[in-house]
């Protein structure tokens, strides 16, 4: 104990090393751009969602989440507890449209409904956005696991790159997808082993925990405040948590993509249905972890480090049994992992489909087009090793990268919800309310408003001009709603949504199946509220 010794570096390294020979079993399966960037559309819906769950419990989540729950305990969770809310309007809304468009990357659809421009708009800002945050997922892992391991910040870096980048390029989407799946249990086992481990070192258990998370409002999940500024209300969690996981969920590349990959729209909607019922779960039990450490700190009479991303895998060094401890930094570079190789395949996706097979090459055979985008895996590869090297150099300019998909989420949002519900509006409505939306979302960072709500003033203003502007353009030509909007493309959906008249058609099967997921998700959602506001009562009463 107390130090990462030879065993630790061995499981560690077996576990990449296998984790290298999963990916790379599917590239002997991989044929066309069809097979390398959706799977062949034969991927179940429980491992998009498991795969999905992966990348959300990136390595800034595994290693950070303990830090927010240490300092504040349960009062980030607002930011996931909309989760179930964002998935039920995917699954209503933009699934069966993405699903039925038959298409590799989600901007297509905007060039279909808008013109070439909003596409290429579009696209262009999901690499940029995407482009700079895969090199913070590199890095901030990196420099945590080398105070930990030993290891040098750059060795760690090289490491997870040319393992995820290796697989990525060989095995695909369902390599990615697998892979994950198996990252998704070891990221769990890991922590749910730490927490055992945790509570054991404890004089009173479970007893301690939630008397000194009682005492110190660990447990003071709902702030009720009114003001903007403040970023971690229920309001903001509500309000600008649910644009901003509709938005991310289903406008960014990296996770619509994966959904793509199912056989069926039914299969789609049932990873997000996953997601909808694990994502708030998984994130409580990382900030946990953070309340328990807190307690232990405190009982031993502890210094923390002054970087709170260091003090779980600290501790995980410094306290577990010799083995047990790399197995638990191995989650941290499966959730390392999980991110990156998701976000380079969807990457590689927009330069090959969005760019290149556009305007560099665009009779070549689907042959060229499959080296192409594994070239392009590997370059993105090499960017984001590149910017991981100096991400340490760049200070402010971190911060500033994971701000960037707050400017452009919401407004991207509004394009694809006038695209698939408003037949009036057209494209120079959309490029202008994109671009206003993000000066509105640039303006409102600079107006304290809470980053939360600022996802909700991208959506809103980019609704709202874009709409405004189209009135000042002719209408789209009917060829251009055909199999876009939700009325065309999925009648049961929108019969879903509102009847229109007394003479509707019933709803068909898969409607009814739609509508009882969603009252399962907002079932959920209640739960989840009554269960933290309780736990919040329950804390005040005692504490």
């Amino acid at each position: 104990m107390g130090a990462f010794t030879v065993w630790d570096s061995i499981v560690l390294v077996v576990y990449v090393l296998g984790i290298a020979w999963v990916g790379a079993r599917f590239g002997k399966s991989q044929a066309t751009t069809q097979d390398y960037f959706l799977g062949g559309r034969r991927i179940p819906g429980w491992a998009i969602g498991l795969s999905v769950m992966a990348t959300q419990a990136s390595a800034i989540t595994f290693i950070g989440a303990p830090g927010w729950g240490f300092e504040g305990g349960l009062e980030r969770l607002v930011t996931f507890i909309n989760v179930p809310l964002a998935m039920a309007v995917l699954i209503v809304v933009l699934v069966p449209i993405f699903h039925r468009a038959g298409i590799y990357s989600i901007y297509e659809l905007l060039e279909r409904r808008f013109g070439p421009l909003t596409r290429s708009l579009a696209a262009l800002l999901f690499l940029i956005a995407r482009g700079l945050a895969t090199g913070v997922v590199l890095y901030a892992p990196a420099l945590v696991l080398s105070v930990v391991t030993g290891w040098s910040v750059d060795l760690t870096i090289v490491l997870m790159a040319v393992i995820a980048v290796g697989y990525t390029v060989l095995g695909g989407i369902s390599a990615v997808i697998w892979t994950d799946v198996i990252q998704m249990f070891v990221l769990w086992l890991g922590a749910i082993l730490s927490m055992l481990l945790m509570v054991s070192s404890l004089p009173g258990g479970w007893s301690d925990v939630f008397a000194f998370g009682a005492a110190h409002g660990m447990f003071d999940t709902f702030d009720l405040s009114l003001d903007p500024s403040v970023t971690y209300s229920l309001w903001a969690g509500l309000i600008g948590g649910v644009v901003m996981h509709v938005a991310y969920f289903g406008t960014d590349q990296s996770q619509i993509q994966r959904v793509l990959t199912s056989p069926s729209i039914a299969e789609g909607q049932r990873s997000l249905l996953i997601g909808g019922y694990l994502l708030v779960p998984q994130m409580l039990l990382f900030l946990f972890i953070g309340v328990m450490l807190a307690a232990y700190y405190q009982q031993h009479g502890l210094t923390p480090p002054e970087n709170l991303n260091e003090l779980f895998p600290r501790y995980v060094v410094e306290a577990f049994p010799v083995g047990i401890t790399g197995l638990v930094i191995a989650g941290v570079f499966a959730a390392a992992m999980s991110s990156l190789d998701s976000a380079l395949n969807s990457l590689s996706a927009v330069s090959v489909r969005d760019f290149y097979a556009r305007f560099v090459r665009p009779d070549a055979d689907e042959g060229h087009y499959l080296k192409a985008s594994r070239w392009a895996t590997v370059f993105w590869g090499l960017y984001a090793t590149l910017f991981a090297f100096f991400a340490g150099n760049l200070g402010p300019v971190i911060e500033a990268v994971n701000r960037i998909g707050s400017w452009f989420y919401g407004a991207l949002l509004g394009v694809f919800l006038l695209a698939v519900l408003s037949r009036r509006s057209n494209g120079r409505g959309a490029v202008a309310g994109m671009l206003l939306g993000m000066a509105a979302v640039w303006a409102a960072s600079h107006l304290g408003i809470s980053w939360l709500y600022q996802n909700a003033v991208g959506l809103g203003v980019s609704l709202a001009v874009g709409y405004a502007v189209s009135l000042s353009a002719p209408a789209p030509r009917p060829e251009q709603l055909a199999d876009v909007t939700l009325e065309e493309t999925a009648p049961d959906m929108q019969a879903l949504l509102r009847r229109r008249s007394a003479a509707a058609t019933p709803l068909g099967r898969d409607a009814r199946v739609t509508r009882a997921r969603c009252l399962g998700l907002l079932v959920w959602f209640v739960i989840s509220l009554l269960a933290l506001g309780g736990l919040q009562l329950w804390a005040h009463a005692h504490g």
